[in-house]
């Protein structure tokens, strides 16, 4: 019986089907690739906005000036603070992960819209919101649920109060001052071992 000959197969290395999708392959893969990441999630339908109003921790009115991270980050300007904690003249709400992760519970702001925020502390101190919660653009069959105790944002340049002291101000002289000690400390170590 004949052996057969490595000759008599037609060579695929140079056959331009291979090189075209090998071609579409390494096209597809480097398209993937940059495709933003999608995180999956599902939320419960939010409450309505009579019962958020009475359990939420933060609710105020604003107005959407600008926004990043393809619509899910929102510049805030604040006009009243209706439940919570007071609330600068400017927040940053993030309405998901910046860069290229998404998820199915982004929310997403236009720019121009005013609406009733209803957004959970993002730590350290930023604000977070999500397609989960109430917020919503603000219609005004919704100022008949302004409540009586409604109030401004506060002004940023008050928050420390008049002669308070700036922490982060003086970190670098406290830390000037713990080197100072430890090396003073050192020093007197040194020279007792040199005395004995």
């Amino acid at each position: 019986m004949p052996r057969p000959s490595l000759r008599a197969r037609p060579s695929l290395r140079g056959s331009p089907r291979v090189a075209s999708a090998l071609a579409l392959g390494g096209l597809l893969g480097g398209l993937l690739l940059a495709a933003p990441a999608t995180v999956l999630a599902d939320c419960a339908p939010p409450p309505s906005i009579e019962e958020a109003l009475e359990t939420h921790d933060i609710v105020f009115v604003g107005t959407v000036e600008d926004t990043a991270e393809q619509n899910r980050w929102a510049v805030v300007t604040v006009e009243e603070v209706w439940r919570g904690p007071d609330q600068p003249r400017t927040v940053v709400i993030k309405g998901g992960l910046g860069g290229n992760m998404m998820s199915s519970v982004d929310r997403f702001f236009e720019v121009g819209e005013r609406y009733l925020f209803f957004p959970s502390v993002d730590p350290p101190n930023g604000l977070a919101d999500n397609a989960c919660s109430s917020t919503t653009q603000f219609r005004e069959d919704l100022a008949r649920l302004r409540p009586a105790d409604a109030r401004p944002p506060i002004d940023e340049a008050s928050t420390a109060g008049a002669g308070a002291f700036d922490l982060d101000a003086l970190l670098p002289f406290a830390a000037v001052g713990v080197v100072f000690v430890i090396l003073l400390g050192v020093g007197l170590l040194a020279r007792g071992r040199v005395e004995a």
